[in-house]
């Protein structure tokens, strides 16, 4: 992604709302292993970074959508289109979807994409 202003967008699209958004999903797990392992200083430090991603998501999704408000773009739609361009995995399951939904990003965001394990 380069320097060009139209590139906000896309910036908003992968990092808060895809890379971000994926340490809600992973970090509850990490958590529960680190627990059982009784590293409870690891554990409280998960937990801060937690509660803090959950912010930085909605902050990324609060600006991601003023953007497309502001464009008159869909923004399910517009979000789907840098992902796919610049984020060449699938989105993998299991998804945190109260954390998501807690963040901000609708399911019709990201359902689409979503890699179903076999």
């Amino acid at each position: 992604m380069g320097c060009r202003a139209g590139d906000l967008l896309a910036r908003l699209a992968v990092v808060p709302l895809v890379l971000e958004a994926r340490g809600l999903d992973v970090t509850p797990t990490m958590i529960e292993r680190l627990r059982r392992e009784g590293d409870d200083r690891s554990v409280a430090l998960l937990k801060t970074v937690y509660r803090e991603e959950i912010d930085h998501v909605a902050a990324g999704n609060r600006w991601f959508r003023h953007l497309c408000a502001e464009r008159g773009l869909n923004p399910a739609a517009t979000w789907r289109g840098p992902v796919t361009e610049h984020y060449k995995a699938p989105l993998k399951a299991p998804l945190n979807r109260p954390a998501r939904a807690a963040a901000g990003p609708a399911a019709s965001f990201y359902e689409p994409l979503v890699e179903i394990p076999e």
